[in-house]
Order: structure tokens, then C-alpha cells, then sequence
């Protein structure tokens, strides 16, 4: 996966003295990027904290852009650290720096997410952070859960991993529609089955959202990526397509969180 963040990670690395030497010390340990720090020097003497960032930032942004996954994420926490810290007006640099790499950094109540961004008029994000808190709200918190480790490995490049996530959300939102309306399931799994008893109970006829949502399931049920797409071109359709879906189940049945 190619890394497109380093300019965000420079603006952070800019912002990062909000921390202290010994703070940025523990949290490049927590990003996992220890390994990137300068050799400790000889008595008490300490780096000053702009050393201890380039040096740090400059080893793991050269990882991340020959490969490394793990310094990759370890990065992008990097980011939503620092922005969790700086000022307003730091923090719309960082998330028009984040957004020119694909990005959309969001910060909710003191947590920093970096969000896949689709269209800067319509962004993805918009749709994955309303879609996160309607099914919180809802009582759908085990949809919710997986949806959100979907686009977490969505967004760390993990395709495969998102696509089972993403699988397991559907299911949950199409399993809890059918609860409500009588429908027993029986053991793990049920997404088909909670689909045809919605359908065979006129509560989503197939020429009003059913076949829709029945061909969707089909569609996510595939194994490996479709004919012409990459893995993560695949992840990302079907981030996109299950999200429009799933919004439209909650309108079609007029749940209002």
C-alpha cells in the first residue's frame, strides 16, 4: 500500500512540541516507532525535542514509503496524537494536510480518527461517521463494532480483514431488523436467512430495496476480489456499497436514533 501521509505527518511533527521530550519519547514508544528514535546520549544530557522529532519522523517516514505497514500505522497515530493536543487552527492545517493524502482526520470528543476520504464534495468519511453513531445509538452495537473495525483495516490497508468486518456489520443490521420483526435466529450467522424472512414477510418487498439487499449479500459473499479491482479497490467499494446499503435499510425502516 503506498503511503500518502507524509506531508500530514511533517505538519504533525511541526505541532508536536506541544508535547514534552519525555511525553514525545513514550508516545513514539506507544506508535510503535521506538526503533526510529536517536541513540540515548552519554550522562543526563537529553535530545531537544525538534532533534528527537526529525530524527524520529525521518527514519519512519522512509520505512513507511518502502513498505512497512506497521510504520505506516504507527505514523498515522503519530498524527491523531498530535492532533488531539494542538490548537484549532493547528489542527485544520493538519486535517488539510491529512485530506491532500487521502485522509480525513476527525476529531470526536478528545479521539482522533483518520477516516478514508471518497470526494471532497461528498466525502466517505461524512457517511462512516454519521453511519458510526446512528448504530451506537441505535442499539446496534455489535454492527457498530465490526463497521468500525472495517474501516479501521480499511484504512490501515488490511482489504481482506475490512471485507470481513464489513460482512459481519451487514449481517448484524439485517439479523436486528428481523428481530424486531419476529424472526428467531438460530445459532451464529443468519444474514440469509433474516434477509429472505424480511422479503417472504412483505416487510422488504424485492421491488422495494429487496433484491437490492439480497444481491448485496451476494455480492459480499464472493470469495476474493472482483474481475479488474485491486484488494483494496475491492475493500473500498464494498466500504461504500455496504454503507449506502445499510443507511438505506435504516431509512426503508424509519429508525430514527
Amino acid at each position: 500500500m503506498t503511503f500518502t501521509l507524509a506531508r500530514a505527518v511533517g505538519q504533525a511533527a511541526e505541532f508536536a512540541p506541544v508535547y514534552s521530550a519525555a511525553d514525545l519519547e513514550i508516545r513514539f514508544v506507544r506508535c510503535g516507532l521506538r526503533q526510529f528514535m536517536p541513540p540515548p546520549r552519554s550522562g543526563a544530557q537529553r535530545y531537544a525535542k525538534t532533534e528527537l522529532i526529525a530524527a524520529t519522523i525521518r527514519g519512519a517516514v522512509t520505512a513507511a514509503e518502502k513498505g512497512d505497514a506497521e510504520v505506516a500505522k504507527g505514523l498515522q497515530e503519530f498524527i491523531g496524537l498530535v492532533a488531539e493536543r494542538c490548537a484549532d487552527d493547528e489542527r485544520a492545517r493538519l486535517q488539510e494536510a491529512a485530506r491532500s493524502g487521502g485522509f480525513d482526520l476527525r476529531v470526536t470528543d478528545g479521539e482522533a480518527r483518520l477516516l478514508p476520504l471518497d470526494e471532497p464534495r461528498a466525502p466517505l468519511s461524512e457517511l462512516i461517521a454519521a453511519l458510526e453513531e446512528d448504530l451506537e445509538l441505535l442499539g446496534m452495537t455489535t454492527a457498530r463494532k465490526h463497521y468500525r473495525q472495517a474501516v479501521d483495516n480499511l484504512v490501515d490497508g488490511h482489504s481482506e480483514a475490512a471485507n470481513s468486518q464489513l460482512r459481519a456489520t451487514f449481517e448484524g443490521v439485517v439479523t436486528h431488523l428481523a428481530n424486531q420483526r419476529g424472526y428467531v435466529r438460530s445459532g451464529h450467522g443468519g444474514g440469509w436467512q433474516a434477509i429472505r424472512f424480511l422479503i417472504d414477510g412483505g416487510h422488504l418487498p424485492l421491488d422495494d430495496g429487496g433484491e437490492y439487499v439480497r444481491g448485496l449479500w451476494r455480492i459480499v459473499h464472493t470469495n476474493g476480489p472482483h474481475p479488474g479491482t485491486s484488494p483494496a479497490g475491492e475493500a473500498h467499494f464494498r466500504t461504500q456499497a455496504i454503507t449506502a446499503a445499510i443507511r438505506y435499510l435504516l431509512d426503508r425502516f424509519g429508525l430514527q436514533p
